[in-house]
């Protein structure tokens, strides 16, 4: 019994990495079927540099799942947040996917450790300020259920 699901763990861990890879090579092969010029130009839209984007296009899921579990923690909603203060929610995905402590940013959502993240998160210090501000302005209507009234 216990090489079967030893073996499950393994088949599981290799699938998720093969998908992983998958997932990157695709990312990788539609970010070169753009030129220079459309890369330049999309970048230029969404306030970037063309790094920036290629960082974006080629970052795995994983950095918008963290930021999603990051924003419900605080309380926030993503898609209020989106319609409110776009900008702020880009620029939180941009420095979350160029985020070099992603594993332990993983670790603790896993182990839903909430309390760890001011320590090393660089978007910790704008979650705080957008929860502050939800809090103050129960109107700004970026939380992610009703502010409770105290």
């Amino acid at each position: 019994m216990f090489p079967t699901s030893e073996g499950r763990s393994r088949g599981s861990r290799l699938g998720n990495l093969f998908g992983r890879f998958k997932g990157a090579i695709s990312r990788w092969n539609e970010a070169h079927r753009l030129d220079a010029l459309e890369m330049e130009a999309i970048a230029r839209e969404l306030n970037l540099s063309a790094a920036e984007l290629g960082a974006l296009a080629l970052a795995p899921c994983a950095s918008s799942e963290s930021l999603s579990k990051r924003l419900s923690h605080a309380g926030l909603s993503e898609a209020a947040l989106a319609a409110s203060h776009g900008d702020v929610l880009r620029d939180l995905r941009r420095v979350c996917t160029q985020c070099p402590v992603k594993p332990r940013c993983a670790r603790d959502l896993a182990r839903e450790r909430r309390a760890t993240p001011s320590k090393y998160c660089p978007n910790e210090q704008t979650l705080r300020a957008l929860e502050c501000e939800a809090r103050q302005r129960p109107s700004a209507r970026i939380f992610a259920f009703p502010a409770a009234r105290i």
